[in-house]
């Protein structure tokens, strides 16, 4: 019990004043990995022996006979030095003479010379919907998202060199920083510059996961979203609008809010109250310095009766009254619509163990699709059959059933609705 107070603490969903909760799930935002070409500017020592060339000609020395017996140095020896700063435009070379050019001097005055040459800088990271730069080191980027339903859809195009012009500043900062690994590994001791980005040379799709919570004004239709890890406060922050805005243009999420048909006539289930200042008691006990003082017979008592469940405390009472049982009993209305219900899959996997599982269905559009589809994500369901019932879904498990009883709330306009599920849990005496 007491682990179970510490999920129910963190997966409670928080209570967002003047709104109703409608569903949870996860948003991802497009980020464009790329690779760009770029010009840089390189500064580079001059050798010894091309300083003391430069030294002579700037004397007037320049006769290639006389320099190589000056340096001491053998004619072949020499002139592949002089190739090497003809080629760097730093002089120019005739037959047996050559002189130092403007470039030269300004090489022997700072003993460097400055070279201008395109490079590749990898992993620059912009995202899809604001262009804004995003430091990859913060964020677990993902390569691919199973539900395209949960992308927020781009506004920036894919290799618009434009889109990293407008960001210079910050690219010149990813930049420097790799210079500054290249320095400190001293492979090669030279100061680099970002001069300019030339185009986009690969780009690689990733995501951002954004876990949310999704509310509907108590008083009207109007959407509103919050933050399911502190952490992202920021991140949430930068982008709330856009999420809010591509929901009520049913861009993402919109299969939550497909036409849905319930029965008018009602389903089976009594409905409880919630049981007051259980949150509250949940969260007291999370921060009690003193866990072994706290009675979790008592509190045991108040989470395992019969009431409705709060937001957020579905799958972890599923998980709790299943744990440990051999055989659990699943009453659902439609198999087709639980069976391609991602979230419904995954919470067998998650939730239900080694248990076996029988199905009751009261109607299948395919049943053989159907019970595939949920074989894809468990491998626990012993028989699948058809049986009139008039429940919406329910769990019996033990001496407890978990039920859910529908309801269609209006949401965004007047041609919209969205699909809610109040839980409910009955212990049954045995």
């Amino acid at each position: 019990m007491k682990q179970l107070v510490e999920e129910l603490f963190y997966h409670i969903i928080p209570v967002n004043e003047g709104y109703d909760y409608l569903f949870s799930d996860d948003i991802y935002i497009p980020v464009y990995e790329t690779t760009l070409l770029v010009t840089k500017r390189a500064i580079l020592p001059i050798s010894l022996v091309e300083e003391k060339i430069l030294q002579l000609l700037d004397l007037g020395i320049y006769q290639i006979d006389e320099l190589a017996q000056i340096l001491g140095l053998n004619r072949r020896l020499l002139e592949v030095t002089l190739a090497d700063l003809y080629s760097k435009d730093l002089i120019t070379v005739s037959s047996n003479s050559c002189r130092i050019e403007a470039a030269g001097r300004k090489a022997l005055s700072d003993l460097n010379r400055i070279e201008k040459k395109q490079d590749i800088l990898k992993n620059v990271c912009i995202d899809g919907v604001l262009g804004n730069i995003v430091d990859s080191s913060e964020y677990e980027l993902l390569k691919s998202v199973r539900n395209d339903d949960n992308k927020l859809k781009p506004i920036i195009q894919i290799g618009e060199t434009k889109n990293y012009v407008n960001h210079f500043k910050e690219i010149s900062q990813i930049f420097d920083e790799e210079n500054k690994l290249y320095f400190s590994e001293g492979i090669q001791p030279i100061k680099e510059e970002l001069l300019r980005i030339d185009k986009v040379d690969n780009t690689f799709v990733k995501f951002i996961k954004v876990p949310i919570h999704v509310y509907v004004s108590s008083n009207g239709i109007d959407i509103d979203i919050v933050a399911k890890l502190p952490r992202q406060k920021d991140l949430f922050a930068t982008y709330k609008d856009y999420i809010i805005e591509q929901i009520n243009n049913k861009k993402v999420l919109k299969n939550y809010f497909k036409f849905r048909k319930i029965s008018t006539q009602g389903y089976d289930g009594e409905v409880y109250l919630e049981k007051k200042g259980l949150a509250d008691e949940i969260k007291k006990i999370h921060f009690s310095r003193n866990k072994r003082n706290i009675n979790f017979l008592l509190v045991e008592n108040q989470v395992l009766c019969n009431r409705k469940l709060l937001n957020g405390e579905y799958k972890d009472i599923l998980k709790y009254i299943s744990d440990g049982q051999t055989y659990i009993e699943l009453y659902v209305e439609s198999l087709d619509e639980w069976a391609y219900n991602s979230v419904f899959t995954g919470t067998l996997t998650e939730n239900l163990g080694k248990a076996r599982l029988t199905i009751f269905y009261k109607s299948a559009f395919d049943k053989e699709k159907s019970i595939n589809q949920i074989n894809r994500n468990f491998q626990g369901v012993e028989q699948c059959v058809q049986k009139d019932h008039n429940y919406y879904i329910c769990w019996k498990s033990g001496e407890y059933m978990l039920y859910g009883i529908p309801t269609i709330r209006n949401v965004i306009n007047e041609n919209t609705s969205c699909l809610l599920v109040t839980y409910y849990l009955k212990r049954n005496k045995l």
